[in-house]
């Protein structure tokens, strides 16, 4: 055991030396892919193996656990993108924090075996088994495993959800937050604002009023249904009113409506409002499979059946019709097609106005921001809005709800 709980140490001052070294490298231009390449190898290899200690800590009560606790919840941070530091600073420098925070944790074991790399062979002099170290041990994870698995189900999401969206979108322990840039060219400006079909009354007041602004275009996402094909209207409003939020649909923007095809219209800001433009598509331009899978949405997740039970009817139409190829091209519709439609309209707004305001969904916002630094604007400012805060969710109600419905489902199958 005194060799293996070693060989953990030096890999992992090994690794947390090639991944400083590696990113210090990367900060000059420097890159060379073989090195990255075995940095990599190295670093699975202490996630398994840190793993297999920390396992033989409930095994083997000699292993001092404030030497190897520290490491091991240091790298299993690192493993889920340290949430939630990663949404707070710049995702390009979190590799370099991570090994200057691996490097300092290795230096910290080093401390705590008072200078020694190794674990002194006197420390293995007793019996390795405790039967209460054990069961000690048992007792804590048990009791730590579900706040672990929130915090990873929440870590992973986030972390997912910022890849999604640029980072328009972050998860924090407390709430969810949608940012807003700006990007500025000569003297044209364009701001994107990260939006969310749900929220906190607040955040949809304080976003309209920050947009209410004269001598500036406000180029609003919907998709319109000219042709009614949609079977069931997506009613936020009425899933946001269950858990006591509001939804994007109630946000009122007092301003001009104008027609980008019409020139005519352009009012430039009359009456001190800004002006607004549909920029969006219709449902028309969606493919028929797109068309169907929306319907399918609005008759299980709309249609006002409790949450538990329409959940369950979406799970089993899309386990067997959502391919990956059909996933893909709702994805084209839903995301890519209504980009390449702001996206056009933006063109067209640039000739008549300085200040442009996009406030689409999150999930858009990275096709959007690309497009607009391929003409050649630069990022400029950043803030972020807290949509929804996870404190001041009605917990005790909807558990109310949810457990009075499983009850009703429960009811008729134990009576026959």
């Amino acid at each position: 055991m005194r060799r293996f709980a070693n060989f953990y140490i030096i890999i992992f001052l090994f690794d947390a030396g090639l991944s400083l070294v590696d990113e210090v490298l990367a900060v000059y231009g420097t890159s060379y892919p073989l090195f990255s390449n075995g940095r990599l190898l190295v670093a699975f290899a202490v996630i398994a193996l840190s793993m297999v200690v920390y396992a033989c800590l409930g095994i083997d009560r000699r292993l001092p656990k404030r030497v190897f606790v520290p490491m091991i919840l240091y790298i299993t941070w690192c493993s889920v993108a340290m949430w939630p530091l990663s949404g707070v600073i710049d995702r390009a420098s979190l590799p370099l924090i991570a090994s200057v925070g691996q490097v300092a944790t290795g230096l910290l074991a080093i401390a705590l075996l008072r200078g020694r790399v190794l674990l002194p062979p006197e420390i293995f002099l007793q019996s390795a088994f405790s039967l209460r170290n054990t069961l000690s041990f048992i007792a804590v994870n048990l009791l730590l495993t579900p706040f672990v698995l929130i915090y990873a189900g929440l870590a992973l999401t986030s972390y997912y959800l910022e890849e999604q969206t640029a980072g328009f979108l972050r998860i924090s322990p407390v709430g969810i937050y949608m940012g807003e840039r700006s990007y500025h060219r000569d003297d044209k400006e364009i701001r994107l604002a990260g939006m969310i079909h749900i929220g906190k009354a607040e955040y949809y007041e304080d976003l309209a009023g920050s947009l209410s602004a004269e001598a500036t275009i406000i180029l609003t996402e919907g998709v319109t249904d000219r042709q009614q094909l949609l079977e069931n209207n997506f009613n936020y409003s009425k899933l946001a009113g269950v858990i006591g939020l509001s939804s994007q649909d109630k946000m009122q923007i007092d301003g001009n409506l104008v027609d980008l095809d019409e020139s005519s219209q352009v009012t430039r800001g009359a009456g001190g409002k800004p002006d607004i433009a549909w920029a969006d598509i219709d449902l028309s331009r969606f493919d028929p499979q797109t068309v169907e899978f929306l319907n399918t949405i609005g008759l299980t997740l709309f249609s006002g059946k409790p949450l538990l039970e329409a959940l369950a009817e979406y799970s089993a139409w899309a386990n067997e019709n959502m391919t990956p190829e059909r996933v893909a091209g709702v994805m084209a519709d839903i995301i890519d097609k209504r980009n390449k439609s702001v996206i056009a309209s933006l063109s067209k707004t640039l000739q008549h106005y300085d200040t442009i305001i996009i406030p689409w969904g999150a999930m858009h916002m990275p096709g959007i921001e690309a497009a607009i630094l391929d003409q050649g604007f630069k990022q400029g400012e950043k803030k972020e809005r807290m949509s929804l805060d996870f404190r001041t969710l009605p917990y005790r109600e909807l558990w109310q709800k949810w457990s009075a419905h499983a009850d009703a489902v429960r009811a008729p199958a134990s009576s026959t």
